[in-house]
This record gives C-alpha cells, structure tokens and sequence, in this order.
C-alpha cells in the first residue's frame, strides 16, 4: 500500500534475461537458433534481420544502474522485482514486455515462428510470475502474424497461465490496422474470456512508425511523438470504425503515454465523427466519447498534474496508474506515487478508483 491506498501498476515492464529465447523457445526452433538479443534486450536480429531501429542500452547508463541497483544486480529477477514493488508501495503488478515489445513485431517474421515465440515469452512470464502469482499478473504477447494463433495462444495463457489481458502494439503487421476485421476472431476471444486489449508502443519498431519519416536520428522527437501518436491511431481504430459496437463488452486499454491526451483527442474524435462532409464517412454508428466511457481506459503516469482535467472531460472510471517501471521515463524511483496521492485536486474516492478499484474490474483482480 501506499499510505492509505492499496495499488495497481497497469504499467510495469519485466526485463527479459538474455538468454529467454535460447532456453524457452520450442524445438525445432531451438537448435534453428533464429533469435539473437544483445544485453540491451530491445536489440535483436531474428532470421537474419534487425527488429529494432537504433536501440539506445539504457540498462548500460551508469544513472540508471545506480537508480536500480538491487534489482539490476538481480538481474531483474521476480523477487527483486516484487522488491521494488514494496519501495514504491505497488500492492499488484501488471507486466508488459521489454524485449517483447520488438521480438515478434517484424512483418519479415514467419507465422508458425512468430507463433512460437510468443509461447516462448508467455511461458517464460509465467515462470516469472510464479514469483508471488498474487501480486504479479501477465499480458499475453500475441503473435498477430496469424490471428487463428493469436486467438489459440490468449484462450492458453488466460485459461493455463492466469493471465489477465492481451497485449498488442499499434503498428500495423503485415499491412493490417487494428480495426481489419481479420482481427475480429482475437477480439470476440477476448470478449468471452473476460480480459481486456491491451494497446502500448514502444519507440524504435521496424514496423511502421509515426515520426520515424521526419525524425529518423532524434530520440526525443521521435520518442514524444511515436509514443502518443500510435496510441491515438489505435484509438481511432477502435472508437472510429464499428469495432467496439460489434463487441460491447470489450475493454480496450492505451497504456504508456500517460492519459492527458485523452481529453483533446476524444473531443477532436466527436468533432468530426459524423460531420458533414469531413465525418460522414465514420464507420462507428456511436459516438466516440460514449464509446471510450463505456469500453476504453488510460494510465495516469507518474509525471502528469492533469488528472482532474480528464475526469471533467470522460470521467473517473476510466482512468488507472502506471509507472513504465523500470524503464528510464523519469528518475523518481521509488516515489513515483507521490505525484498523485498528494495532488490536492482530487478527492480521496477519486485517487482510490485510479489505484486500485478501475484496474480491478478490468483486470479482475480480487
């Protein structure tokens, strides 16, 4: 807990030991060795090619290994992991991947190998997880190559695993964009199993990239605006073209940008959303704010003072918290609650459903 309030990280990342691909992958693919991740985790080349554009090692950065030395000296282990969980006074953690966040997302990469080492990740999360399965909850990676995969792996992972959410990048794979009703498969599984889409970029894909066009060698540019870019493109997808009308009870979630986008872009999505002549064309038959009140969520990150701003706009129901721990967003660790818990514009109810009872329901954590 953190003072009076228990809490849920919607945003926690795991960093994967080098040697995950080598001892999880299945045979054949094992003794194929097609994956090969350096020590940064996010630089790989898999059958022969790069699946990552210009990685930066920040596990390298002195500043960096100096915030996180016990658990970099735990080689990000489970139990140090659940460690800094108690510094930070995270009650649950929900895990995203680091080098799962470029391995399988390459349009290069093959449907049964894509397929496989998703098991590979899953099942190495699992056994991470087993850490204090209570506290530690997993996101299915997704092999979007093949949807019939996808659909197979997620029932897994939710039903086998104890898994509480899919998880899938923005980009589009293999041409596709999110709302291609190819997907609609994954997204009826998802429905009838209970568990949330959960949607989060990463910059640095080799799949398509807003930014990378005008800012190929400018981290930060290209960074501020991969980031909530993708996820807003993601939005229209789902809240602009008769997905979440088809499937009503599904939870969408755009994690890793924070949440103070959410007020603009929602209003600049119901500007044009059946507007003549520029939204006429707008597949959803609902608005895209009734929509996102209904089905969409966000996460408050550790850097941002808008968070009433936003409950005006959509709402305090659809609004979690998530640090990006442990990747070097800001140099707050283990503080990064304080932010909120002290922002005196909101009430104690309100701070409560960000932490914990908004996560909860999604993610049904008891």
């Amino acid at each position: 807990m953190k003072g009076q309030f228990k809490v849920i990280d919607t945003t926690r990342h795991v960093i994967e030991p080098v040697d995950l691909w080598d001892t999880w992958l299945e045979e054949p693919f094992k003794t194929q060795r097609p994956v090969k991740m350096d020590s940064s985790r996010v630089s790989m080349i898999v059958k022969g090619r790069p699946v990552s554009r210009n990685p930066i090692n920040f596990l390298a950065d002195p500043v960096y290994q100096q915030v996180y030395r016990d658990t970099h000296a735990a080689n990000f282990s489970g139990p140090s992991h659940l460690s800094d969980m108690d510094k930070e006074g995270v009650d649950v953690g929900i895990l995203l991947p680091t080098a799962g966040m470029y391995a399988i997302w390459s349009d290069h990469i093959d449907a049964p190998l894509a397929a496989a080492m998703a098991r590979a990740y899953n099942n190495y999360l699992a056994d991470y997880c087993k850490a204090d399965t209570k506290r530690l909850k997993g996101m299915a990676l997704l092999p979007l190559q093949s949807i019939e995969d996808s659909v197979i792996e997620l029932r897994r992972t939710v039903k086998d695993l104890g898994f509480v959410a899919a998880f899938i990048r923005p980009n589009p794979v293999v041409h596709r964009l999110l709302h291609d009703p190819h997907y609609d498969p994954l997204y009826q599984e998802a429905l009838d199993l209970g568990v949330p889409i959960v949607v989060s970029e990463a910059t640095g894909c080799v799949l398509p990239e807003l930014g990378i066009e005008r800012y190929p060698n400018d981290k930060f540019s290209h960074e501020a605006v991969s980031h909530t870019f993708e996820l807003w493109v993601a939005m229209m997808s789902f809240f602009g073209h008769n997905v979440l009308e088809r499937f009503p009870g599904l939870k969408v979630g755009f994690l890793g940008a924070g949440a103070g986008w959410l007020p603009f872009w929602i209003d600049r999505l119901e500007e044009h959303w059946g507007e003549i002549p520029f939204g006429n064309d707008c597949p959803s038959t609902l608005p895209p704010d009734y929509l996102f009140k209904r089905q969409g969520f966000a996460a408050s990150a550790p850097w941002e003072t808008s968070t009433q701003e936003i409950f005006d706009e959509v709402g305090d129901n659809v609004v979690v918290w998530g640090s990006q721990y442990p990747w070097p967003m800001l140099p707050s660790f283990p503080n990064e609650l304080d932010n909120f818990i002290v922002d005196s514009n909101l009430t104690h109810e309100q701070k409560k459903k960000v932490l914990w009872d908004n996560a909860a329901s999604i993610f049904q954590i008891g």
